[in-house]
This record gives C-alpha cells, sequence and structure tokens, in this order.
C-alpha cells in the first residue's frame, strides 16, 4: 500500500514521525520530490489565487502525487501544541486540495487537536493506525517508534544540522567562519530551496553562518515570548517572534533576515511587531524578504547582496 506524502507546509516539521509511523504498520511511504518549477506551476493552477505561497506550493504536491499512490496523507492540523492553534489554513488544506484538484486517490485526513490536551493525539493515530490493522498494540508500536524517530530528528535540528541531512538526502555544507546572521522565518519557507532561491545555500558558499528557529530550544522561546503582553495563541506566530526576539537580544548574531510569504495574514502582524520593537530598542542590520510565486532570482539576490554588505559595513566600523 503506497501511502503519499506532500512535500509542503509541515513536511519539514513532521515528515520522520509520519514515515515512521506508516513504515511500521507496513505501508510504503511516498514523498513528492523537492519543489521545481513544473510543481509550483501546478499549485498556482488548481489552487485559490489569494492563498498563500506556502499553500500552492502543497497543492503542486499533492497534483504531483495524485497518480502516483493509492492514498494520500492529508492530516487536518488544527493544534499541535495545548492551548494553542496554527494557522487556520492547516485546518482547511483537506478541503482546498480535494475540491481543488480532480480525481485524487484516497485522502487521509485525521485531524490532530492537541488544543485541549496531549490525548487528543493517541486518539488520532489510532483512526489513522485501523486503516492498516485492527491490532491496537501494532498501532501503539508504531506510535511509539514515531515518538522516539521525531525526538531523534528535534535533538539533530537542535545541534545545528539541517532536514536534509537527517532525511539522508544531499546536505547543505554549513560554514564556520564568517558573520553570523539570524533567520526567522517557518520550515515551510526556510527548507524549500526552489521557493527561497536557495538561500541557505547560497549563505553558506559566501561563507556566511546562520541560526536558524529549530536550532532553539522551545524553553528560549517560550521565555522570549513571556515579555509580551498578553500569551500568544498562534503556535507558529509564537515561534516566528520568539525566534526572531531571542536573534535581536544575541549580541552574537551580527543581522536578522527575515523571510515570510505573500498574503499571509499571521506573518503581517508578527513582522509589524518585530519591526517595531527593532526600532525601539535594538539597531541591528535587519531586513524582510517577502516571497510569492512571482519573486525572481535577480530581485532576491539583490537584496540578499545588500542587506550583507550592511552587516559587513557595520562589521567594519
Amino acid at each position: 500500500m503506497k501511502i503519499g506524502v506532500p512535500r509542503g507546509m509541515y513536511f519539514y516539521k513532521y515528515y520522520p514521525f509520519t514515515k515512521a509511523f506508516l513504515t511500521e504498520l507496513g505501508a510504503e511511504v511516498v514523498p513528492s520530490p523537492q519543489t521545481n518549477k513544473e510543481i509550483l506551476d501546478m499549485g498556482s493552477r488548481y489552487c485559490i489565487d489569494d492563498a498563500c505561497l506556502p499553500v500552492k506550493v502543497y497543492h503542486g504536491h499533492a497534483h504531483y502525487l495524485k497518480d502516483k499512490v493509492d492514498h494520500m496523507l492529508l492530516p487536518r492540523l488544527t493544534s499541535v501544541v495545548p492551548k494553542e492553534y496554527i494557522c487556520p489554513k492547516f485546518g482547511g488544506l483537506p478541503e482546498m486540495v480535494k475540491y481543488s484538484i480532480a480525481e485524487l486517490p484516497h485522502i487521509i485526513d485525521v485531524e490532530i487537536d492537541l488544543y485541549k490536551s496531549k490525548s487528543n493525539l493517541i486518539k488520532s493515530l489510532y483512526e489513522a493506525g485501523k486503516m492498516f490493522t485492527n491490532n491496537p498494540y501494532r498501532i501503539k508500536r508504531a506510535a511509539d517508534k514515531a515518538v522516539r524517530e521525531h525526538n531523534l530528528y528535534q535533538t539533530s535540528l537542535l545541534k545545528g544540522n539541517l532536514p536534509e541531512k537527517y532525511m539522508g538526502e544531499a546536505d547543505i555544507p554549513i560554514s564556520h567562519n564568517g558573520p553570523l546572521i539570524g533567520i526567522a522565518t517557518h520550515p515551510y519557507l526556510l527548507y524549500d530551496g526552489f521557493i527561497n532561491m536557495k538561500l541557505l545555500e547560497k549563505l553558506s558558499n559566501k561563507g556566511i553562518k546562520f541560526l536558524l528557529p529549530e536550532m532553539l530550544e522551545k524553553k528560549v522561546i517560550e521565555e522570549k515570548c513571556g515579555m509580551l503582553e498578553k500569551r500568544m495563541f498562534w503556535s507558529s506566530g509564537k515561534d516566528f517572534i520568539g525566534s526572531a526576539l531571542y536573534m535581536m537580544d544575541n549580541n552574537k548574531i551580527d543581522g536578522i533576515l527575515i523571510l515570510t510569504s505573500f498574503g499571509c495574514g499571521i506573518d503581517s502582524l508578527s513582522i509589524d511587531y518585530i519591526e517595531r520593537l527593532r526600532k525601539k530598542t535594538y539597531k541591528k542590520p535587519f531586513m524582510v524578504i517577502t516571497l510569492d510565486e512571482h519573486t525572481g532570482d535577480a530581485n532576491f539576490n539583490t537584496r540578499l547582496e545588500a542587506f550583507l554588505d550592511l552587516i559587513d559595513r557595520r562589521k567594519r566600523l
């Protein structure tokens, strides 16, 4: 039984968990390939016009897989942290894909909702596992293996490794000299080299070191978000703001780069808050780069070079 997993949205956050769980239950996991122009064009064609870039990319990956697998995993991610929600578009993805792309295989759209309790995850895993077996002990064994694999993956990222290295793909060599910049963004923008114009590879080739949100412990982000007047109840927004505040407050970091996608409502509020706080308290080089399906490599490179030149001048002065 082949289960397709689109390489988009939270793929780079939960794929090791997903693969371990489904493989232990006897499924053959088939991820879509890395994003390319054809996948992006298909996503833009079949997705609604006002969707953000990551949602369009996700549609393109789903379209790529539709004739190659028996089932497709499109989980309905409502909440992955107790008392917090994700972006609403995560919860609506199964319906968006179902009604936009014709002739899809059977969709596994099990809901993941940890808002009230983490025990809901167990119920969701058992619901998905029943597709493969009625033996609850086998499902539990698969869930335990998935949790172990997820913890190993998170530890690998904390140590400074990139997802490609853990997944056995071609890894980007990380520079150990040159200035250090912090990149505050979401995994679906940071690790998709096609839509971010191979940002990490370009920085590494220039000898630039970088600190990424996944390289920060959760307690660090929680501590930084504790300075907010009200508790942040958007998980993605909290990680975004918390990592940016840590990077601004860390004297070893020479500049901060923000990656966002056009049309993201949560990011627009988060970036406005970060910029106002930076102007009031911090004086580090700071740049926001907005991505969409029309972003060109030349324009991206020009802005990136300007940002790096600013860091270089500040260091010399």
